[in-house]
């Protein structure tokens, strides 16, 4: 249910169910992403008094968190003079922040503390508004990363990587590497295997092993162009460990999951796990690590 989740950590703004595009792999039911719920009226004039009085971190998604541009710009000015040093990520797939009017409005507001995750599944407009399902949307995802050049946010992409793009990852990261515009990193997601990814998985899910050796090729492209590179979702032995220095922790604690086999695992301190609904599909091949002798 959309409203303010709020851990020691963290404040996530979720904003709405609802979205402007329709991913074949989103982690979200289509019923919801067209006619779910979204924050009330009463939580948008009131959200801080629902929030700590320090907050190292905030967290706005959706759903497409912009659909709501008109309450979420005004909520941003009070968020920067209440907390005017914590950090802010925005989930979007940025479509919204083509319109010129809306980014215009939005970018007096937007400081060095600012995080944009933009989503971007292919390296032309074919591929991309093919997996979105939606006309449109490489164009108007690009010309939203132009426009946030202009600002001090820092700017990330995010590729989720699955079947269906898994032979245009490389390709992918190279346009990204060689666009005309700022981007200071490029991350690999894993699937979150709940909504449609689930009901999709026949067709999208792909060992993850063979997507990090996949998309190697592509992360040292951008490395050498001076983008930061990171590994979203990835369990550690499902990496190889050439590239265990680009794994983040990057799942929600509270769908974190380890398998039983992971408890001997001499690498658990340090790995993230995985997502609950991957184990609980049984997709992911374990190996956990024993301890050298």
């Amino acid at each position: 249910m959309p409203g303010i989740l709020v851990d020691e950590d963290d404040v996530c703004f979720y904003i709405t169910e609802k979205c402007n595009s329709n991913c074949i792999m989103c982690p979200m039911s289509l019923d919801s992403r067209k006619r779910g719920e979204s924050m009330d009226d009463i939580l948008w004039e009131q959200f801080e008094e629902h929030m700590p009085c320090e907050v190292p971190h905030i967290t706005i998604t959706g759903g497409e968190p912009f659909l709501f541009y008109h309450k979420l710009i005004p909520a941003l000015e009070k968020l920067n003079r209440i907390y005017p040093e914590t950090e802010i990520l925005i989930l979007t797939n940025g479509r919204v922040l083509s319109i010129p009017e809306i980014m215009d409005c939005l970018k007096p507001y937007i400081t060095r503390h600012y995080r944009f995750a933009i989503p971007i599944h292919g390296p032309n407009k074919y591929i991309h508004d093919a997996i979105t399902a939606s006309s449109g949307s490489f164009l108007q995802t690009i010309s939203a990363l132009h426009s946030l050049c202009e600002t001090e946010a820092t700017i990330e992409v995010r590729i989720v990587g699955h079947q269906l793009n898994l032979q245009h990852i490389n390709a992918t990261y190279h346009m990204l590497s060689n666009l005309d515009a700022r981007i200071d990193v490029i991350n690999l997601v894993a699937m979150e295997m709940t909504g449609c990814a689930a009901r999709n998985r026949q067709q999208l899910w792909v060992d993850y092993l063979d997507l990090c050796e996949k998309s190697e090729e592509g992360i040292r492209d951008c490395i050498l162009h001076g983008i930061d590179a990171g590994l979203y979702n990835f369990p550690l032995c499902q990496v190889p460990q050439r590239m265990w220095s680009l794994v983040k922790h990057s799942i929600t604690p509270s769908k974190v999951r380890f398998a039983p086999e992971c408890e001997n695992c001499s690498q658990k301190d340090a790995c993230g796990g995985l997502f609950y609904s991957t184990y609980e599909l049984g997709l992911c091949k374990i190996k956990p690590f024993k301890e050298d002798k």
